[in-house]
C-alpha cells in the first residue's frame, strides 16, 4: 500500500456510469437515477442487469431503458429521440431479461459484442469483461464452465492496466437474495481488478478472503429493499434511497464512487495501480480524519475540526447509529490536562474550541480516539 506518495493523474481518463435493477419506467426512481446519471455526463453507462422489468417482455423494453438512455444506445430504434452514433450502452442479462422467449427481446433491442450474452470492450486503459450469471446461460455459470474458462483467458491476455467483471448475480450478498455460490469464481486469481454485479435492490461493498472487492449496484429504479443477514465479507452499505455509482479511471488509479439520488455521496473507494499489484488505498465511509488546529500558533484560542465516517454496514436512513469519541489535550509531558469530547457522535464533521487561558505557553498535543484507532497532533499555544 501506498504511504504518503503523491498519485498523479495523466491521461487517459475514462469516466462511466453503472446502473442496477433499473428498468422500471412507471416508478419514480429510474427518471431520478437517469437525471442524476445524464448530470454526471459519463463516457458510456453499464448495466448490471434486471433492465427490462417485469417480464423482459417486447412491450415495455423501449420505456424502460430507451425512454431513459436512448441517448447512449447505437443503433436505437425506439421512438424517445435521437440514439448515439456511437454505441455507449453496455448492459448485462438479469434474471428478468430472460422471462420472455429466453431474452430475444433483449438481443433484438440491444447489438453488443460477441455473442451478446457475455463479452468485452476496452475503453482507455480498463478490459471490461460482462458475464452472463443467469442460470439460463447455455454456456454454463459455474467456475468450470465454457464462459468462465472464456473469462480466465480473457483477463490472462489482457494487457490492460485495471480489468472490471460485471454481472448480475453477487457472489456474496448481505441482501434477500443472499450468496450466489456458481458465480464464486477466483477473479482475483484470474486477474480482475474488481466486479459489480446487480440483484439485489441495495449498495453493499464487500471483500472476500482473496481481497477481491465487490461492489453490488442495484437502487437504479426499481425499488429497495432491506438487508437479512449480514455476510462476512461485508464493509459498506445503503439502502433506502435510488442511486447509482460513478467510475472514474485514470492512468494510475481508479475511482468508485456511488450516489444516492439526487447527488448525495455515500460510499468511494480509490484502487492504485503498482508494479506489485492493485490496492484499494482510500475510502470515504472509512476515513477518520483530525486536521490541524487553527490557528497553530494560538493565543489563548484555538479550533480543532475532525471527522467521523459512515458507520460500516450500518449508514442506512432508518438505522443510523454513533461512535463513541475521545478528543483529549495533553502537556509536553503526555499529561492529559482536558477531555474537550466524550461521547457517541453520529456521522459527520464536528469543530471544537479550546481556550487555554489558563495554561503557559508551549508546546501541547491533542488527541482523537474511537474504535477506528487514534489519531495526535501537535500544536503550540504562544501567549
Amino acid at each position: 500500500m501506498l504511504s504518503g506518495s503523491v498519485i498523479l493523474h495523466t491521461q487517459p481518463v475514462v469516466k462511466f456510469a453503472a446502473i442496477g435493477d433499473y428498468g422500471r419506467w412507471y416508478t419514480e426512481g429510474e427518471a431520478r437515477v437517469s437525471d442524476m446519471v445524464h448530470n454526471w455526463n459519463p463516457d458510456f453507462i453499464i448495466t448490471l442487469g434486471d433492465n427490462n422489468y417485469e417480464y423482459g417482455a417486447d412491450s415495455t423494453i423501449d420505456s424502460n431503458i430507451g425512454q431513459f438512455y436512448h441517448d447512449y444506445i447505437h443503433p436505437y430504434t425506439g421512438v424517445f429521440g435521437a440514439g448515439s452514433s456511437v454505441n455507449r450502452f453496455f448492459p448485462s442479462l438479469g434474471n428478468h431479461d430472460w422471462l420472455t422467449d429466453s431474452a430475444r427481446p433483449y438481443f433484438s433491442y440491444f447489438t453488443l459484442p460477441g455473442n451478446e450474452r457475455y463479452y468485452d470492450f476496452i475503453k482507455g486503459n480498463c478490459h471490461f469483461f460482462v458475464i452472463n450469471s443467469d442460470v439460463n446461460e447455455p454456456d454454463g455459470v459455474t467456475d468450470s464452465s465454457i464462459q468462465a474458462n472464456w473469462l480466465r483467458n480473457g483477463l490472462s491476455a489482457s494487457n490492460a492496466r485495471f480489468k472490471i467483471v460485471y454481472f448480475h448475480h453477487p457472489p456474496f450478498s448481505s441482501g434477500q437474495h443472499g450468496n450466489n455460490y456458481d458465480m464464486r469464481w477466483p477473479f482475483k486469481d484470474w486477474g480482475a481488478t474488481v466486479v459489480l454485479c446487480g440483484h439485489e435492490h441495495n449498495y453493499e461493498r464487500l471483500v472476500d478472503s482473496t481481497g477481491m472487492t465487490y461492489f453490488v449496484n442495484g437502487l437504479g429504479g426499481k425499488d429497495w429493499r432491506d438487508f437479512a443477514v449480514v455476510v462476512p465479507e461485508s464493509r459498506y452499505r445503503f439502502t433506502a434511497n435510488y442511486g447509482a455509482m460513478l467510475i472514474t479511471s485514470y492512468n494510475d488509479s481508479i475511482n468508485f464512487k456511488f450516489y444516492s439520488v439526487p447527488d448525495s455521496l455515500k460510499d468511494d473507494t480509490t484502487f492504485v495501480y503498482q508494479p506489485i499489484g492493485i490496492e484499494p488505498i482510500s475510502t470515504v465511509a472509512e476515513k477518520f480524519r483530525l486536521e490541524q488546529n487553527y490557528p497553530n500558533p494560538f493565543n489563548p484560542m484555538t479550533k480543532l475540526k475532525f471527522e467521523i465516517p459512515l458507520l460500516i454496514g450500518v449508514d442506512v436512513p432508518s438505522t443510523r447509529g454513533g461512535r463513541g469519541v475521545l478528543l483529549k489535550v495533553y502537556d509536553a509531558a503526555g499529561k492529559e490536562i482536558t477531555v474537550l469530547v466524550d461521547q457517541v457522535l453520529d456521522p459527520g464533521s464536528y469543530e471544537v474550541q479550546w481556550d487555554a487561558s489558563a495554561y503557559a505557553s508551549g508546546i501541547y498535543f491533542y488527541s482523537l480516539s474511537s474504535t477506528l484507532g487514534t489519531i495526535t497532533r501537535k500544536m503550540v499555544l504562544m501567549k
